[in-house]
């Protein structure tokens, strides 16, 4: 899958974006700081939800102790990023339209917009609803928002939930706002829509998020890409049936 230049750059107000990555060099999931088109490895070598999972000035410090003295420094398109947490139990989604539309998402079909969106067995075609997700630690505790994409297949079936590929912390991006997300394929607007930030409080299993998503793309066959502007939240892209 081909990785966007630009998908984290600081360059949407100066806000504070995470990511959870993998290091080059090998090992477990870690959280690092992006600024200026990089990724700057927290030295601690923690997962970014445990980081966050702080108080106000602790999560100040945090991004401070990774710019200033990173485990690593890495360009931001050779880095494998991960979802931004891991839930542990199902995730609520809420699609806009008349009539709001919600369920839940098996937490095992989570991935970042590193591992693609795979095509299920016997599927042609997926469709994508693009949103936000708000991410809540263990404790209960507000981390922040980032971009979700839940992938279907033709017969309902859901494929996956991208998340990523960076966490804005709520000092930077308030509960109760919302972000203007957009998509193209191969120059083609399929999706223009204004989402409703989720609240804390929908999510029911901790660590977890909750997602709030935008009416479906059109069917997107294998191998298309879909190119996305969260405005806020980051930009990626991701291939149609790409797996990590």
């Amino acid at each position: 899958m081909r990785r966007a230049g630009r998908r984290c750059r600081d360059d949407h107000g100066g806000h504070v974006r995470w990511v959870s990555y993998l290091p080059p060099t090998g090992g477990s999931e870690r959280a690092g700081a992006i600024d200026d088109g990089c990724v700057f490895g927290h030295p601690g070598g923690r997962e970014l939800a445990g980081l966050l999972d702080a108080d106000t000035g602790a999560v100040q410090a945090a991004h401070h102790e990774a710019l200033e003295h990173p485990s690593e420094i890495i360009v931001e398109f050779e880095t494998r990023l991960c979802a931004p947490l891991r839930p542990v139990g199902p995730v609520p989604i809420a699609v806009s339209g008349t009539p709001r539309t919600e369920g839940a998402v098996d937490a095992a079909l989570v991935r970042g917009t590193d591992d693609g969106a795979p095509m299920p067995d016997g599927a042609h075609t997926l469709t994508a609803m693009l949103g936000a997700a708000v991410l809540v630690g263990e404790s209960g505790r507000l981390l922040g928002f980032t971009a979700a994409c839940l992938w279907s297949a033709e017969d309902g079936r859901a494929a996956a939930l991208s998340t990523g590929p960076v966490l804005v912390t709520p000092e930077e991006l308030a509960e109760g706002g919302s972000v203007e997300i957009g998509a193209e394929v191969d120059g083609e607007p399929v999706v223009r829509a204004r989402v409703a930030l989720p609240e804390a409080g929908s999510v029911a299993h901790r660590p977890g998020l909750a997602v709030g998503l935008a009416p479906a793309t059109r069917p997107l066959e294998e191998g298309e890409e879909l190119n996305v502007d969260a405005g806020e939240l980051g930009i990626f892209e991701i291939r149609v049936g790409a797996q990590a």
